[in-house]
């Protein structure tokens, strides 16, 4: 083999994603990486044949391409993402979806006034069987407000159902009529704010309706919801991916304006600092920053008081649980450290003891939702598959088996083992909040076995 055989000279190779926060990820012929990262690449490379993959909000597009003696620049058009929102450039961006959502945010479905909540349920393939009235509101007490089916406006042809209606600012919660097809009553956190619409997308699949992967907006009240800047709403949609994967997905020149889009969505902000947290060195001087710019449009947002645990504002106290699921695991950690962070007794609370991972929103087990099952703390729990290991027990049983189970594996009494495991402990590996901690503590001490 000669010299320059041996040598292939390399030539400028640059992709350019349609919109920057799009995964690259370059390869050879034999499956070596070349480059990866997140936006346009810029590189050098030998002649040949290449795979590039890109990765956005789920949706993955691969194509191979061959590369001469010349430089090589390609342009990358965006991955056919599906998403909850009719964002335009995505794959179910529907015109009439978009119309719906326009109108229903601005008008009430149910009750007079100004919507302060939008929920639409819409089809995201056509000649899906719709369910209109699959999904129900509720206050944060469980009773529901949506008023039943009469409620709802439906157009089964084009594929939506919406509901829109004036409410308190305050926690509400979002859920399936009828029991999910693992036959659990699950409910979703939600949140009205003073002065906003909270825009609720829910997409509708073979399966029904899929509110764990909702897409959530604000807007302000009585402007409703505007589809205009098309660069943020496929950001939201990145960083949510992200937030689902637990990777950081999201690039500076999306994130940038998500952080300062107080005025026109301050969720988006929430959504966007949960997205920069991902990071593994995040930067906490600019997290404070969008804490403090978001605190005056969204007084007493559980979410914003999630995000204030990490800062040195004012502590934060929370009696409804906050709508992502990673605000949750905040105010989780911070209550261990400083007890009533989330307040004793409160829906947060209850809520805290009986989560379930479930995507990017907080999710729990409306236990008392179970027919025939005791509302009250401590009564049946139905079991799992083969009826081995409930589904979700009773927080205090949780953390009491837990000792327990410490205990038995390394040969030692409870009480050496709360001994040297701490209620703060207790409450990370648990992911619970300090009251069912110490409540499971002082009964192991009560039995004697502490």
């Amino acid at each position: 083999m000669s010299s320059s055989e041996q040598a292939r000279p390399e030539v400028p190779f640059v992709v350019i994603p349609d919109t920057p926060s799009v995964l690259v990820t370059v390869t050879d012929e034999a499956l070596r990486e070349v480059a990866s990262g997140i936006g346009t690449i810029e590189t050098t490379v030998t002649p040949g044949i290449y795979r590039i993959e890109q990765r956005f909000a789920g949706a993955v597009a691969t194509r191979f391409v061959e590369v001469g003696d010349e430089a090589f620049t390609e342009r990358l058009p965006l991955p056919r993402v599906p998403a909850p929102a009719p964002v335009r450039r995505t794959a179910t961006s529907h015109d009439e979806h978009g119309a719906a959502a326009l109108r229903w945010s601005r008008e009430s479905t149910h009750g007079t006034g100004a919507p302060s909540l939008m929920v639409l349920l819409r089809n995201l393939r056509p000649a899906l069987r719709l369910d209109p009235y699959a999904l129900q509101i509720a206050a944060d007490s469980g009773a529901a407000v949506d008023g039943g089916e009469v409620g709802w406006r439906v157009d089964e042809q084009q594929g939506w159902s919406a509901w829109s209606a004036p409410l308190a600012p305050g926690g509400y919660r979002l859920r399936l009529r009828r029991p999910s097809g693992e036959g659990l009553p699950l409910a979703q956190a939600l949140w009205v704010s003073e002065g906003w619409t909270t825009l609720v997308f829910v997409s509708n699949s073979t399966r029904g309706a899929q509110p764990q992967h909702a897409s959530v907006e604000m807007a302000p009240l009585g402007s409703g919801w505007s589809p205009v800047d098309e660069e943020l709403g496929l950001a939201r949609e990145a960083a949510l991916s992200g937030l689902r994967q637990g990777i950081d997905l999201i690039s500076d020149q999306q994130l940038l304006p998500m952080l300062d889009s107080r005025r026109a969505d301050p969720f988006l902000g929430v959504v966007g600092a949960h997205a920069m947290l991902l990071d593994h060195r995040p930067d906490l001087r600019r997290l404070d920053e969008v804490v403090r710019r978001l605190t005056p449009h969204l007084p007493g947002h559980p979410d914003v008081a999630a995000l204030r645990t990490l800062t040195d504002g004012p502590p934060a106290r929370v009696t409804s649980p906050p709508m992502l699921a990673a605000s949750c695991r905040l105010l989780i950690a911070a209550d261990a450290a400083d007890p009533g962070v989330i307040e004793d007794d409160s829906v947060a609370e209850g809520v805290a003891e009986r989560l379930v991972g479930r995507g990017v929103w907080t999710t729990w087990l409306e236990q008392e939702r179970w027919p025939g099952a005791v509302a009250a703390r401590g009564g049946p729990v139905p079991r799992g598959a083969g009826g081995a290991r409930p589904l979700a027990a009773d927080a205090v049983s949780r953390v009491q088996a837990y000792v327990q189970e410490i205990a038995d594996l390394e040969g030692r009494a409870v009480a050496d083992v709360l001994h040297t495991v701490s209620r703060d402990e207790l409450c990370r590996r648990t992911g619970l909040p300090h009251r069912p901690v110490e409540r499971a503590i002082e009964g192991l001490r009560e039995t004697g076995d502490g």
